[in-house]
C-alpha cells in the first residue's frame, strides 16, 4: 500500500623495537577490543539474517521507528591534546614514534639491500624534514623536483636548500620503504602488503583518538593513479576518473576520518565473505566497518545506493545502527512499482511522493527532476520547506534534507586536501598511496586543531600547512655545510656584484 502526496520539488545531489605508547592509546585500544568482543557474542545469530521477503504492508503511517537517543560524549579522547597543542604535536598523535621508527628502519634496510650509493642511515630528524618539504611542495607548486633547489632568482625558494640538500632529498625519496619485501613470511595475498603495518597502525590511531558523534558517513574515494595496476578503478563521476578506490567511514559532524578499507578486488578485507552474497559487496563493506566498534550505540549511518539495501537496513536495526540513504529500485526485496490494474511500471510526476513501510523500514519514492528512492529506519515521513533559496522555496522530504546535509564528508575532505596534496607522478603506486595516507593524517590533525580553536578553521588549510611546516622544521633542524653554496638572498648576490664592479671602475 502507498500514499501519493503532491509537493513542489528540487533535485537531490546523490553524490621493530617496541617503543613507549601513550597510556591513552593502550586504554582505548583495550576498551575497543572489549566492546568488540562483547558485541560479537551474538553477531553470528543476528547477522545470519535470512529474509524470505519484506512485506511492504503499508505507507508511512505504518512506520514505527525504534531509534533511541544517541549518548553524546567528549569528541577527543586524548587528555594531552587541547587548544594550546601545536599542529606538529597533534600530527604526532597519528604518526607516532613507533610508526616513524618502522618507516626509518625499513627505508635504511631497503637502501642497504639495493646498494644505494653513498647512503647514510636516515635519522628521525631527517625524516621529519623530508616530510615537511613534501608538505611544502604541495603549497609551492613547481614543474620538477629539481626546481625547488634552483638558485635562479626568478624561481628560487631558498627554504628547501636551507633545510636539506637536493641530492639527499632525492636519495631518501628513492629509498623510502615500508616493509621488507624479502621477508618469507610476508602475506602477499594482501595487495597492500607493501605498506606493511603502517596502514593498520595509522587507522587504529584514527579510531582510538576520538569518540565519534551520532551521524556517520560511508562513502568511496578515488586516489588518482593512471599507471598499470590490476586494482585500478574507473569512475567517470570522479575528477581523476582512474585511480585506487578506498571506502571511508567518517564522523559527519566533524568531518573526521574514522576508518578506511582500500579496494583490492576479491582480496578486499571483508569480515565475513558470506555477507557479500546476503547484502551485496557494498553492504558487506558497511558491516565490516560497523562490527569493529559501532554496533549497539544508536549511531545514524548515512550512505548512498552503492551500499544501501532493504536487507542491510533490516539487520542493522537489530544491531541498533539506524540507516538513511538512497537505494536502487533493483535491490532484492524492493516493492514493485506497478499499476495494480495494468501491471505496468508507474512513473511519478515532479512533486509527487509515494511511501511504503513494513514497520521497521520507510521507503520514500519522490518525483523530482528525476526519481529519488530514499530508504531509512529513523526519520518519519514529513515534508519540510527548503530554506536554501528564499526566492524559490520548495518542499522536500525531511529524509532528503538530512541526507544532503550529512552525506558530503568525503567530498569535503577531498576538496580541502586536493589543492595542496603531496602526490606526485610515480610508477610505485604504494608510495603514492602512502603519501595520500600522510595527507589524510594532516587533514585529521587539522580537524582536531579546528575543534579546539575555530580560528584555525577560519584561517584555512593552507595557513595550517604553513604553520605545521614551520613547527616541523624548527624542531628538527639539520646542520648543513654552506661550502660552495650561493647566497640565500638574490639581492645579496646582486649587491656583491655591484660592489665588485664599483671597485673595479674606481681603479
Amino acid at each position: 500500500m502507498s500514499q501519493i502526496i503532491f509537493t513542489q520539488s528540487e533535485e537531490i545531489v546523490d553524490e621493530h623495537p617496541q617503543l613507549h605508547t601513550p597510556s591513552w592509546v593502550e586504554e582505548t585500544y583495550l576498551e575497543t577490543q572489549y566492546e568488540m568482543g562483547e558485541e560479537n557474542i551474538d553477531d553470528e545469530a543476528i547477522l545470519e539474517f535470512e529474509a524470505d521477503g519484506i512485506e511492504w504492508d503499508g505507507d508511512h503511517e505504518y512506520f514505527f521507528p525504534e531509534a533511541e537517543d544517541f549518548q553524546e560524549s567528549v569528541f577527543v579522547r586524548d587528555p594531552e591534546v587541547n587548544d594550546a597543542s601545536s599542529p606538529y604535536f597533534i600530527l604526532r598523535r597519528f604518526l607516532t614514534e613507533e610508526i616513524i621508527q618502522e618507516i626509518i628502519y625499513q627505508t635504511n634496510l631497503y637502501a642497504r639491500q639495493t646498494n644505494i650509493p653513498k647512503w647514510t642511515n636516515l635519522s628521525v630528524q631527517e625524516f621529519w624534514v623530508f616530510f615537511a618539504l613534501n608538505i611544502l611542495m604541495g603549497v609551492v607548486r613547481k614543474p620538477t623536483l629539481q626546481d625547488y633547489w634552483s638558485t635562479n632568482s626568478l624561481i628560487a625558494t631558498y627554504s628547501f636548500g636551507d633545510s636539506m640538500s637536493r641530492d639527499r632529498f632525492l636519495q631518501i625519496l628513492r629509498a623510502l620503504h615500508f616493509v621488507n619485501l624479502e621477508d618469507p613470511e610476508l602475506n602477499q595475498t594482501d595487495r597492500f602488503h607493501k605498506l606493511g603495518s603502517i596502514l593498520s597502525r595509522i587507522l587504529a590511531n584514527f579510531k582510538n583518538f576520538v569518540n565519534p558523534g551520532e551521524f556517520l558517513t560511508l562513502d568511496e574515494e578515488l586516489m588518482p593513479y593512471k599507471g598499470s595496476l590490476s586494482i585500478r578503478q574507473y569512475n567517470s563521476k570522479k575528477r581523476g576518473r582512474f585511480g585506487i578506490e578506498s571506502f571511508f567511514l567518517m564522523d559527519s559532524q566533524h568531518r573526521y576520518v574514522l576508518d578506511i578499507i582500500p579496494y583490492q578486488g576479491k582480496a578486499t578485507t571483508i569480515h565475513d565473505r558470506s555477507w557479500i552474497t546476503k547484502y551485496g559487496f557494498g553492504g558487506a563493506i558497511a558491516l565490516t566497518f560497523l562490527q569493529k566498534a559501532y554496533f549497539g550505540k544508536n549511531h545514524r549511518l548515512i550512505l548512498d545506493n552503492y551500499f544501501q539495501s532493504p536487507t542491510l537496513a533490516k539487520v542493522l536495526v537489530r544491531k541498533r545502527v539506524f540507516v538513511l540513504g538512497t537505494v536502487r529500485r533493483t535491490r532484492k526485496f524492493m516493492p514493485k512499482f506497478n499499476d495494480p490494474v495494468t501491471k505496468k511500471p508507474t512513473t511519478l510526476k515532479s512533486g509527487e511522493i509515494e511511501t511504503f513501510s513494513d514497520g521497521d523500514l520507510l521507503l520514500e519514492r519522490w518525483g523530482d527532476r528525476r526519481e529519488v528512492m530514499m530508504l531509512n529506519t529513523f526519520i518519519e515521513h514529513r515534508m519540510e520547506e527548503c530554506q536554501r533559496n528564499p526566492a524559490n522555496q520548495r518542499f522536500k522530504p525531511a529524509s532528503v534534507l538530512v541526507y544532503n546535509k550529512t552525506m558530503g564528508s568525503v567530498d569535503n575532505m577531498d576538496a580541502i586536501i586536493r589543492p595542496y596534496q603531496t602526490l606526485r607522478k610515480t610508477k610505485k603506486w604504494y608510495r603514492k598511496y602512502a603519501f595520500h595516507l600522510l595527507d589524510i593524517c594532516i587533514y585529521n590533525s587539522f580537524v582536531i586543531a579546528g575543534h579546539f580553536n575555530s580560528q584555525i578553521t577560519k584561517n584555512g588549510y593552507k595557513a595550517y600547512l604553513l604553520s605545521l611546516v614551520n613547527s616541523m622544521l624548527d624542531e628538527n633542524q639539520l646542520e648543513r655545510s654552506t661550502k660552495g653554496r650561493r647566497p640565500k638572498c638574490p639581492n645579496a648576490q646582486k649587491s656583491q656584484i655591484e660592489s665588485t664592479l664599483s671597485s673595479n671602475s674606481s681603479r
